[in-house]
């Protein structure tokens, strides 16, 4: 499919997290249409910058923003401050020729061409996945101070319109938020200031893994890695098609011992005990265990999938959609 639009996709990491953002869009080139992409970093050293070269030649871009990051007063607690880098993307003379940015975490990998998402309609200034994890939490919205019954999305994966969000300085707005140290990080300050602002992203474009119910990798359009990561010592939840994607990518490099570890265990520990979150939510009164025990990932996605064909902006009560929780009186 030809782009629609003038797209481009993006991925931002610290030095840490470099080879995987590298990873990810290598990944990205492989499986889609031609596409203009960016690396946004901040200290990435030389040798893992000359194999980002050697991986992507010239179809990526790879900008150093340490130097404009400093101008911003984030506070990325135990975590690194490369965590807000998506936050300026309207910032960055680089993305000025561009109408559509597709944002994508580094603990991604692509099974379908990234322009088939570029190229949704969007009547939105984001267009997003649900968070479903986050609807298990009943005290999220409290923290957040969002409004009773409000949608949250996962900004693992994001398509941003950016004439609509530099219009409405929807981004300046999360930036002011988040310096503001709004808990969840850059997430919990996007979900404030895109609330209202948001269409459904199909499920299957953010397929995050979940030990309760979960979605196989094979009928992920992208899987999102949120429990344990390809390169952890455990990488629990990673399946073994998935874990021979990233060996293949990282052959050749200094990064592919990372990809080695044993997967038996996979998270088989984590599951088990899931099993019993209906019974461990009634012993010891745990709303979200007992929300996580009702949760069935095909009737979730499903819904979302509707919605997102439809067009539809963020359902209110999604969780009462999903059928974790009932409706409130």
């Amino acid at each position: 499919m030809a782009n629609l639009h003038r797209s481009c996709f993006v991925l931002a990491a610290d030095a840490e997290y470099f080879p995987y953002a590298v990873l990810g869009a290598r990944r990205i080139l492989d499986v889609s249409a031609p596409i203009d992409g960016f690396i946004l970093h901040m200290g990435a050293g030389s040798e893992d910058l000359a194999v980002a070269d050697r991986l992507l030649g010239t179809a990526v871009k790879i900008v150093d923003v340490s130097d404009l990051m400093k101008e911003f007063d984030f506070d990325p607690g135990h975590l690194s401050v490369a965590t807000y880098i998506r936050l300026l993307a309207d910032e960055l003379a680089v993305f000025e020729p561009y109408d559509r940015l597709v944002y994508v975490d580094t603990d991604v990998i692509f099974n379908r061409s990234i322009t088939d998402l570029a190229d949704v309609e969007l009547n939105a200034p984001l267009l997003a996945a649900h968070d479903e994890q986050t609807y298990f939490d009943p005290t999220c919205r409290e923290s957040l101070e969002m409004e009773p019954g409000s949608s949250h999305f996962n900004a693992g994966i994001l398509v941003l319109n950016m004439p609509m969000i530099r219009a409405e300085g929807l981004l300046k707005r999360a930036r002011e938020v988040a310096q503001r140290r709004v808990p969840k990080l850059d997430q919990g300050a996007l979900n404030i200031a895109f609330a209202g602002r948001w269409q459904t992203m199909h499920p299957l474009w953010n397929l995050q893994t979940n030990y309760s119910s979960q979605i196989p990798f094979n009928r992920a359009f992208a899987r999102h890695f949120t429990f344990g990561k390809p390169w952890w010592p455990s990488p629990e939840g990673v399946e073994l098609v998935a874990m021979a994607i990233y060996r293949n990518l990282a052959k050749d490099t200094p990064w592919l011992d990372r990809f080695s570890r044993p997967l038996w265990t996979r998270g088989l520990r984590k599951r088990l005990f899931r099993k019993f979150d209906g019974l461990s939510g009634i012993i010891l009164n745990k709303e979200k265990y007992r929300r996580r025990f009702r949760f069935n990932a095909e009737r979730c996605t499903a819904i979302f999938a509707a919605h997102a064909d439809q067009g539809m902006m963020a359902a209110t009560y999604p969780e009462v959609l999903m059928g974790v929780v009932k409706a409130p009186k």
